[in-house]
């Protein structure tokens, strides 16, 4: 059984800590150039957004109790769905790979231009190709499950209402993220 705990942000599998995609990516990323009171304002929008377009595909959403900045987000998402049809079949879906044993929580799954694709919800200008092993992850976990997936997608959302969808297709995101396991497993086991 899959356990998450919010606060830590870790994953357990049967009560045994396990790594999340986004623990293991952890070295391709470096934020130590960024102040730290502006990356805690973009880490807790970032968790609004993802909070925000979960409730409102939930029909759970109060929009009157939205800032206009949030609106704004909102319309960014309201309009991707309207453009491309798109209608979640997964919403916030957590998942654990026994053969990997790594853990994830994907954004959203549905179907675009009529194929089943993997989308990671941003709220960002830049795109960058991290994102696009971030996705080749949660494409193994649902495929684990029977699921289909063939195309990954990042959507960036923007503050000024738009948004921009990228797709992703390198067909070797998933062995650098193989290789990133192998490392922070290693890494691990020896200290």
């Amino acid at each position: 059984m899959l356990t998450f705990d919010e606060p830590s942000h870790t994953y357990a599998w049967h009560g045994k800590p396990v790594p999340s995609v986004t623990k293991i990516l952890e070295p391709l990323i470096d934020y130590s150039m960024v102040n730290q009171e502006v990356l805690e304002r973009g880490r807790l929008l970032g968790t609004a957004v993802h909070r925000m377009t979960e409730l409102h595909d939930n029909d759970d959403l109060d929009e009157s109790s939205l800032s206009p900045q949030m609106m704004q987000y909102l319309a960014g998402w309201k309009q991707f769905r309207a453009d491309t049809g798109f209608v979640p079949e997964t919403i916030e879906k957590r998942m654990y790979h026994e053969l990997y044993g790594y853990s994830g929580t994907s954004d959203r799954t549905g179907v675009i231009k009529g194929k089943k694709a993997v989308i990671d919800i941003k709220k960002m200008m830049t795109l960058g190709a991290v994102i696009g092993v971030q996705l080749a992850a949660y494409k193994e976990l649902h495929n684990l499950n029977s699921e289909g997936i063939t195309e990954r997608y990042a959507l960036g959302l923007r503050p000024d209402g738009t948004y921009r969808l990228q797709a992703f297709t390198g067909n070797k995101d998933f062995s650098v993220f193989v290789s990133l396991l192998t490392v922070y497993n290693w890494r691990t086991q020896h200290g």
